[in-house]
């Protein structure tokens, strides 16, 4: 164990201890359980599945999005990092964990849209590429286990391993691309 109360992780499997029912404290654990397996920093190819990342409050762009995404939120992509703009930020942002830091000082951690305390209006927050965890995890590719990392993941359902590109074709079992 880590000096203090902060607890020491040693593998992917102790995301187990995490506590679920506390979103702020989830939040906080999580990015310190993952960062020790990042490597690469996310881009505008990857930051949109399996991340976790404290947005702070910004205003509106004043152009047009780079992309709408089908559940409304609109995102502006910089050599920075990337502008978000929604009604739903917090945990179980579909499969990320994105935190929005207000000007007021309160954060965003987890709130569901049918809780009385989900934003009515939209919200812009802004993230740098290399403040994005990715949640790590290992699959198995060729039956050895690969950890999937901001280097080899390429977008929804692609990574990359080996110089190959993999396709999930259902819930982690992955396929290599057609030539």
């Amino acid at each position: 164990m880590q000096s203090g109360s902060k607890k020491a992780y040693s593998n992917l499997n102790d995301i187990r201890n995490f506590n679920f029912s506390r979103p702020s404290r989830y939040f906080k654990d999580a990015r310190r359980f993952f960062m020790p397996f990042q490597q690469g920093v996310a881009s505008s190819e990857n930051f949109f599945e399996n991340t976790i990342v404290l947005f702070t409050e910004t205003d509106k762009p004043n152009r047009d999005p780079d992309y709408a995404s089908p559940s409304g939120s609109v995102y502006w992509y910089t050599d920075e990092g990337v502008i978000r703009g929604a009604d739903h930020w917090g945990n179980g942002v579909d499969t990320c964990d994105w935190a929005l830091k207000l000007n007021n000082g309160k954060t965003i951690y987890g709130v569901n849209s049918w809780d009385v305390k989900c934003i009515k209006e939209y919200k812009y927050g802004f993230a740098r590429w290399d403040d994005f965890v990715l949640k790590t995890r290992t699959i198995e590719i060729d039956s050895k286990p690969v950890d999937i990392t901001f280097n080899n993941s390429k977008g929804h359902d692609t990574i990359v391993h080996n110089g190959k590109k993999y396709h999930r074709v259902i819930v982690e079992s992955w396929e290599p691309e057609e030539a």
